[in-house]
């Protein structure tokens, strides 16, 4: 029962979690401005992932690196090393990142397959925040993986930092 009952939460967190992020993520990209933003998100960016316990914010295994590219006009390309897949079972991940201040949503989706049989999808939805350097930022995300059909079979959170590739 407790464990039903923690299931129900952590799944209530993350649907409010991606329900705001749904609201800026899916609105059109708007790009760096000059003039909102003393900071500039694009650019490829190092990035150290941490999978946490939706509930309690709690790390579930160890970080890995990611490489998330910011481009012109909105677009995002980014590849993991992330354990849990072989590189030959995750596609890199492609999707789109918008501004609202200093406060960034991105949105990217990756194919996970099997045998070269799609298994199912990875979507990554992520508000990032820059704090006071252009070449750092912080970032939250909600995970959820979706079956071939379109049906949500699993999801998670994490945190990440990233460093501004040079």
């Amino acid at each position: 029962m407790k464990s039903t009952g923690l299931k129900s939460i952590c799944a209530a967190v993350i649907l409010v979690g991606a329900l705001a992020l749904t609201s800026t993520a899916n609105a059109a990209p708007r790009p760096h401005n000059a003039s909102s933003s003393t900071f500039n998100l694009r650019g490829t960016w190092t990035v150290q992932v941490q999978l946490v316990d939706c509930t309690t914010g709690n790390p579930l295994g160890n970080p890995f690196p990611s490489l998330l590219s910011f481009a012109h006009g909105g677009t995002l390309t980014e590849t993991t090393s992330n354990p849990a897949f072989f590189p030959s079972e995750r596609s890199p991940g492609h999707g789109n990142w918008s501004v609202n201040k200093n406060v960034y949503s991105a949105a990217s989706t990756a194919f996970v397959t099997l045998n070269g049989a799609l298994q199912m999808t990875q979507l990554i939805k992520q508000t990032i925040t820059m704090g006071g350097s252009s070449d750092a930022f912080d970032s939250v995300a909600a995970i959820q993986f979706f079956d071939p059909t379109g049906n949500l079979i699993k999801s998670g959170c994490a945190t990440a930092t990233g460093a501004r590739f040079k």
